[in-house]
């Protein structure tokens, strides 16, 4: 398992039953992430992402300590 850090370019709030945010690599590589539970991250800041192999597995807001796993990655070309 590798855990990489993504900077917050926007959230979406709740689109039923996930919630939506936009998220950028050190690599510049764009994504649309959904995942269940609230994490409370403002635009502008870093989210933790654990992968295991290439499987997108949890997502963490290390300001509040609050996770979740994810449920859906797109890439945004």
């Amino acid at each position: 398992m590798r855990t990489e850090s993504f900077k917050v370019l926007q959230t979406f709030g709740l689109e039923y039953p996930n919630y939506k945010m936009l998220a950028q690599a050190k690599s510049g590589n764009r994504y649309i992430v959904w995942y269940p539970d609230s994490l409370g991250v403002d635009v502008g800041q870093e989210v933790l992402i654990d992968f295991n192999d290439d499987s997108w597995r949890t997502i963490d807001n290390p300001r509040n300590g609050r996770k979740s796993h994810i449920a859906k990655v797109s890439k945004v070309n």
